[in-house]
């Protein structure tokens, strides 16, 4: 069974879309279109009647949403959002007296909170509070936005690589179709080995303007389009040339 974004030139490089099941890497610089591309590919769920999940560990939940929202018209209130970004006390405190906590409810994202409980962010705190809400609820599409920032606060530098294998294996274990974005400017050796596909996005100055281009470097078990293709974001959405 092919899992596809909704963006038709995508999904056709893809040789039909993703593979259930599997974690991929959704890799760009800043501002190439990482956010919007899996959102995209969430409210293709949604539209399919699917379970979504979208973990937001850069940005707070409300406002990425609700940007999407306003310019692009995707209705996402069936979403179901997690705040997972880092309580400002954490930008402050060393690795070693790091906190494992499950903390950062999972709500709809039509539900305005006045007030939400941040804490440490953990590889275990955050398969906690997803285990717990998966008992209830089983999500076919997960988002978690982004891993520049996960490595950061919830990965020890010296036990790096044991945090990302468990992190990637906890959503493996799943079920979900999941997507990981990342910056490109962060040390993804790792991530590219674990993740079942990478796909870059690359944001770069042309004549009129910034340009974007799309190309899928890595997808296990699946043909795939490996040409560099010309991707576009206007107020219609989101456009792969075929």
């Amino acid at each position: 069974m092919r899992v596809k974004f909704g963006v038709m030139g995508l999904d056709k490089m893809l040789n039909g879309g993703l593979i259930n099941g599997k974690v991929y890497l959704l890799v760009g610089d800043t501002g190439a279109g990482k956010t919007l591309l899996s959102l995209k590919f969430l409210l293709e769920g949604l539209n399919n009647g699917e379970n979504c999940l979208y973990i937001a560990v850069d940005k707070p939940p409300a406002l990425v949403l609700q940007s999407a929202m306003l310019g692009f018209g995707w209705n996402l209130s069936r979403l179901r959002v997690m705040d997972a970004v880092p309580s400002e006390a954490l930008y402050s405190t060393t690795p070693s007296i790091r906190d494992i906590t499950a903390k950062g409810e999972i709500t709809m994202a039509h539900e305005n909170k006045k007030k939400v409980e941040k804490g440490e962010l953990s590889v275990e705190g955050l398969s906690i509070k997803l285990l717990d809400q998966m008992k209830n609820i089983g999500f076919s599409r997960i988002v978690i936005d982004s891993l520049s920032l996960f490595k950061k606060f919830a990965v020890e530098e010296d036990k790096e690589m044991m945090g990302i294998h468990k992190l990637f294996n906890f959503f493996k274990q799943t079920g979900a179709t999941t997507i990981i974005t990342s910056s490109s400017n962060v040390d993804l050796r790792a991530e590219y080995l674990l993740s079942a596909g990478v796909i870059e996005i690359e944001k770069k100055r042309g004549n009129a303007g910034y340009e974007r281009y799309i190309k899928i470097t890595k997808m296990r078990g699946s043909d795939y389009d490996r040409r560099t293709k010309r991707m576009y974001i206007t107020e219609d959405g989101i456009f792969v040339l075929r």
